[in-house]
């Protein structure tokens, strides 16, 4: 065999393992025997460069770094489901889509697995992938399509020569986000929320050498160009992805009517802990396409389909353990060590109790078996106590009386539930307002995690963040394997935020009731740290946004002996707070909005949401009131949510924000 054609046969072989480890999940080679041939085939291509094809498996590893996205138009707009949540609503939902199709229309259905990840919008045409855009506000997005590019689950060419138009959604299995967030603890970084965030993120990398080293699958779903390609039914379409070789989902399932789609639903309800990736619920779809096109939308959502959604999921365990932690403000919560348990993706061993009222309202007590959940599928939180479980040696932790840290007297005023610890010393105040103080919206010192924070405070180096700027490299090189590469990198991090502006610094104290939003507030209004200090209680209260208890506690803590000392102490070190310079007012497309952002943010945090709405214009708040005239929500928006549409305030999800207004950013 000439070798040329051996090499176009090495391509195909490949090919074909690759579809058959990461579309069915059944793998014809081992990893070795894989690597062999890999390895092989990489080595033709560089001493044959000419022969490289561009369906080759070595060309979707990633490329250069991207600069930026660019926002792309749907040809299809990408819609939002419409939720139900039980039987009763899904007869209703029945009916309805009945009642609107000419009478005697025959009326069936196709289930699918609700995927929880990034949804794309997928385009092939003479058989390759051509373009990949996120889904965004539905009508634009942002073209991924490098970093899709790499997923090895999506082929790169198929047979099907006609131009094919995709819903997709990409996901990275259980199993990948455990290893990613592994990684990302070891490295002291920033931990992904779930696997969906997860995701985003990586669909979202300007390298696309880091999206390809993420396992990332995608699913495909629907054609949305099926009407021009004359495909009657929604599971003949999926019939011609799988023929096409896509990753589909394999529940997916026709279904005649109610019952056979409750029975859909409640048997995924059961498979759903075992699944390797995460879903929310069940979609279900009306199977006529030209049904699906009489019926219409309503808003952003489709009449002729709807989300089943699940309830949160739930796990029995053993309370083994109540324990306290103090916080950086010294209140005392007490958290529940549990048997661990699996639960929604993780292993759940803690989970927060919140205050001693809570802990008596829920009868919680230590060797209690409880129910747990995981609120927005993330935060794991005690449901309910199993009072028909107890034999007796349950114990209930009584209030404290003194620090379990430090020892020191706690007290409680009578405004609120939160116990505290008074002392300013505190081993694990001080542990928190350091943490706090280096964190990314404060004064962002890379590298300067809770590891080497700890090791600092138990040598005696640290008693306020401000000791951080007297440290030298033989400082970190006393702490636990630490060689001089990593000592002098710790230093100079440090040394890199020997000026750091007012507004970060101001949050990076700690203060009591003063977030991101209202550090910028405080610090254009009064440009200087001298001038703060020096303002009255109304003064502050005449500030936007400040009420009489923020304005409270920023008088107190600028009288503060800590405060004092932090400041004497930066008097001598080398740290400069800078003044806020006066820069021209920005005019833009939200110019004179008084923006609120919510919830969990998939695309990056508050703090850099809110300098992307002041690029656009806009003023920023931390709370929502009649002056608010923006609201924008991501994951679990609560209470400011409801506000806002009660006040008839415009609600903007976070796709739709950023999909409307792409121009904030740098």
């Amino acid at each position: 065999m000439a070798q040329q054609e051996y090499y176009q046969k090495l391509v195909e072989q490949i090919k074909d393992w690759d579809y058959y480890y990461h579309v069915l999940d059944n793998p014809k080679v081992s990893d070795a025997d894989y690597d062999r041939a890999y390895q092989e085939l990489l080595k033709l291509e560089k001493e044959h460069p000419d022969w490289v094809v561009v369906d080759s498996p070595t060309q979707r590893v990633g490329g250069e770094p991207l600069k930026q996205f660019f926002k792309a138009k749907h040809e299809f707009p990408l819609l939002s489901l419409n939720n139900i949540y039980n039987e009763g609503e899904l007869h209703d939902f029945i009916d309805r889509v009945s009642r609107n199709l000419p009478a005697g229309k025959q009326v069936s259905w196709f289930c699918e697995t609700k995927f929880d990840g990034l949804s794309l919008a997928i385009t092939y045409e003479g058989g390759r992938l051509l373009r990949a855009v996120t889904r965004g506000d539905g009508s634009n997005g942002e073209d991924v399509t490098a970093n899709v590019q790499t997923i090895r689950s999506l082929p790169s060419k198929i047979s099907f020569l006609k131009k094919l138009s995709l819903r997709a959604e990409a996901l990275i299995p259980r199993l990948e986000f455990e290893r990613i967030i592994k990684e990302q603890a070891e490295a002291g970084q920033r931990e992904f929320a779930n696997p969906r965030n997860a995701a985003a993120g990586t669909i979202r990398q300007l390298d696309p050498k880091v999206a390809e080293s993420r396992k990332l699958k995608v699913f495909v779903y629907e054609i949305l160009n099926a009407k021009e390609l004359d495909i009657k039914t929604h599971e003949e379409a999926i019939e011609l992805l799988k023929r096409e070789k896509f990753l589909t989902d394999a529940n997916g399932k026709a279904c005649a009517d109610a019952l056979e789609i409750q029975a859909f639903y409640e048997k995924i309800l059961v498979a759903r802990p075992d699944l390797a990736y995460d879903i929310d619920g069940i979609v279900i779809k009306l199977q006529d396409l030209a049904s699906q096109e009489l019926l219409g939308i309503t808003g952003k959502a489709p009449r002729w389909a709807c989300a089943y959604k699940y309830p949160p999921l739930q796990a029995k365990t053993k309370i083994a353990n109540i324990f306290v932690q103090v916080g950086r403000t010294g209140v005392l919560t007490p958290v529940a060590e549990f048997e661990p348990v699996f639960l929604a993706g993780s292993t759940v061993r803690f989970a927060s109790l919140h205050n001693w009222e809570e802990m008596r309202e829920k009868d919680i007590r230590i060797g209690d078996f409880v129910l747990i959940e995981k609120a927005g599928d993330i935060i794991p939180q005690v449901v309910r106590v199993l009072p028909e479980m107890r034999h007796g040696g349950e114990t209930l932790l009584p209030i404290p009386h003194q620090c379990p840290v430090c020892a020191s007297p706690v007290s409680q005023n009578d405004s609120e539930v939160a116990i505290r610890c008074n002392n300013l010393s505190c081993h694990s105040r001080l542990l928190g307002n350091l943490k706090h103080f280096v964190s990314r919206d404060a004064l962002d010192i890379a590298g300067i995690g809770e590891s080497v924070l700890t090791q600092l405070l138990e040598m005696g180096k640290l008693k306020t963040p401000i000791d951080l700027f007297f440290l030298s490299v033989d400082d970190f090189l006393a702490l636990k394997e630490t060689r001089e590469k990593l000592a002098t990198k710790l230093f100079l991090s440090i040394k890199a935020r020997q000026k750091v502006e007012l507004s970060r610094y101001l949050y990076g104290l700690g203060i009591p009731h003063v977030g991101v939003t209202v550090a910028r507030v405080l610090a254009r209004h009064f440009k200087s740290l001298k001038m703060l200090e020096m303002a009255e209680i109304e003064a502050l209260t005449e500030v936007s946004g400040l009420g009489n208890v923020m304005a409270e506690a920023v008088y107190d803590f600028f009288r503060s002996p800590l405060y004092l000392e932090m400041e004497d102490q930066r008097a001598k070190s080398s740290l400069e707070v800078l003044d806020v310079v006066e820069t021209q007012k920005v005019d833009g497309p939200l110019s004179g909005q008084i923006l609120c952002f919510t919830g969990t943010l998939s695309r990056m945090g508050r703090a850099q949401a809110s300098e992307y709405a002041a690029r656009l214009g806009a003023q920023t708040t931390d709370s929502v009131t009649k002056q608010t005239t923006m609201l924008v929500y991501g994951e679990k928006a609560g209470s400011k949510l409801a506000k806002a549409e009660k006040l008839g305030i415009s609600v903007l999800s976070e796709e739709e924000f950023f999909g409307t207004y792409p121009g904030g950013m740098n």
